[in-house]
């Protein structure tokens, strides 16, 4: 039994259904509360794939204080944010995070998703660190839930009881639709590719070595020559120590990361989501990629785990809980890409359970009630990046950073409604959190002084 000065607080069995980035994420910030997770996940681990993670300074700060090993993740330190012209690379724009870490406390992190994923599972389930270690269990499709006796049943026959049931099971979420929460979605008027060049085929190829620079690089996403669509668009950022350049159509650092957009009419592709086979790179460079800034394509006709991820457009859904189950990440708020916060946001959602039930406060003996501050704290913040990467899908410069260039674009940017850097932040959740139960009274917060 977990050691607490708070006689309120009792240790909870919890089931993470899902083992990405937010359920792993949900599983380390329980742990280090005091209770007793295990994590189930449809496959094995050995089949992540992926390209780079933007974890900014309002992820970062709960990876630190969950005591991550963040260095183990090879993580690449975000210096600036470059706008180039689609037909030639020219820089449009630029903004400059030199002083970043100064401002906000913390760095701005580019990750490889295996790498996050890796650091994040051995978190877990490390016997070293604070809590009980979590359990993970492979080959478990969740197929029911029952939010009122707290069960969840797999297609392998097994069912399982916990005092709180998280559905962290991503965009096709099976725990979503058992609150009853139905989406209300659409396909988006852009797709995308996400591919990785390895650094050392850049340098042996002789391809542009600004791939790697630690800098998350924008081709197109504006509206361009001759009717070109403002889908259209590269997103190129490094990882994995710098050895791989990532992009969206997408490019790594450790190997480089690419993230190829396009639109929608062009792909071949139609399951929401990620699709795990890899495409050729005709099917990457279709339509006006014929018009693209050589360097960039030389880099994409050189690049591996060509994966196509469809994306579709939800709005917010109208609760993120029933009776002990709750739902966080892409289950709970999928987002479009543009404002590279879909993990943070997921760590935001984790970061709230962790606190909610800490013995800080005495939602361990009314689970449902926490779950309803959870939704409380988390689902407007979470709704307005959602909402703000939906807008930046038709225009990049609504794009946190191209928001806040100087102090006084910040200031208009925020009077207009847009999102800044300023205000994810600046954001204190414990600070959120406490002032929120004050408003409940009725005990949910210590009977005594917590240290």
């Amino acid at each position: 039994m977990v050691s607490s000065t708070n006689p309120n607080f009792k240790q909870l069995r919890v089931a993470v259904i899902g083992g990405g980035l937010g359920g792993l994420s949900a599983a380390v910030a329980l742990r280090r509360a005091g209770h007793l997770v295990e994590i189930y996940e449809r496959r094995d681990f050995n089949v992540e794939v992926g390209a780079s993670i933007s974890c900014a300074a309002n992820g970062t700060q709960w990876l630190r204080e969950w005591e991550v090993d963040i260095p183990d993740m090879k993580p690449v330190i975000l210096m600036k944010l470059v706008m180039r012209d689609w037909e030639t690379g020219r820089i449009l724009n630029q903004y400059n995070l030199d002083k970043y870490e100064e401002e906000w406390g913390n760095v701005y992190n580019m990750l490889h998703r295996q790498d996050m994923h890796a650091t994040l599972l051995k978190t877990a389930t490390s016997p070293e660190g604070k809590g009980t270690p979590c359990i993970v269990k492979i080959d478990h499709i969740c197929e029911t839930v029952d939010s009122e006796a707290g069960t969840v049943t797999f297609k392998n026959g097994v069912t399982v009881k916990a005092d709180i049931i998280i559905g962290a099971d991503g965009i096709r979420s099976v725990v979503r639709g058992q609150i009853g929460v139905v989406p209300d979605m659409k396909s988006a008027p852009q797709t995308c590719y996400r591919l990785n060049v390895k650094k050392s085929v850049v340098d042996e190829l002789g391809l542009v070595k600004y791939s790697y620079e630690p800098a998350i690089q924008f081709w197109g996403g504006l509206q361009g020559k001759n009717g070109r669509s403002k889908y259209y668009k590269i997103v190129m950022s490094p990882c994995s120590d710098g050895e791989i350049v990532s992009f969206y159509c997408k490019y790594h650092s450790h190997l480089g990361n690419f993230y190829s957009f396009m639109p929608t009419e062009l792909t071949k592709h139609h399951e929401e989501g990620f699709t795990f086979a890899e495409v050729p790179v005709s099917d990457v460079i279709a339509g006006r990629y014929d018009e693209l800034d050589p360097d960039c394509v030389n880099l994409l006709k050189n690049s591996v785990d060509r994966m196509p991820w469809r994306l579709y457009v939800h709005q917010p859904y109208d609760r993120w809980f029933a009776g002990n189950t709750c739902i966080l990440g892409d289950a709970a708020h999928p987002m479009m890409p543009h404002q590279s916060q879909g993990a943070c946001q997921a760590i935001e959602d984790a970061a709230a359970l962790g606190i909610i039930f800490s013995d800080k406060y005495n939602f361990t003996t009314d689970v449902t009630a926490g779950l309803a501050m959870y939704q409380t704290v988390r689902k407007p913040r979470a709704t307005r990046v959602q909402s703000a990467s939906a807008r930046a899908t038709e225009n990049l410069n609504e794009r946190i950073g191209f928001t806040s260039l100087t102090p006084h674009d910040a200031s208009l940017a925020a009077a207009e409604g847009k999102l800044t850097i300023n205000e994810m932040n600046s954001y204190k959740m414990h600070n959120h959190v406490a002032t929120e139960v004050d408003k409940l009274g009725g005990g949910m917060g210590p009977t005594i002084a917590v240290m």
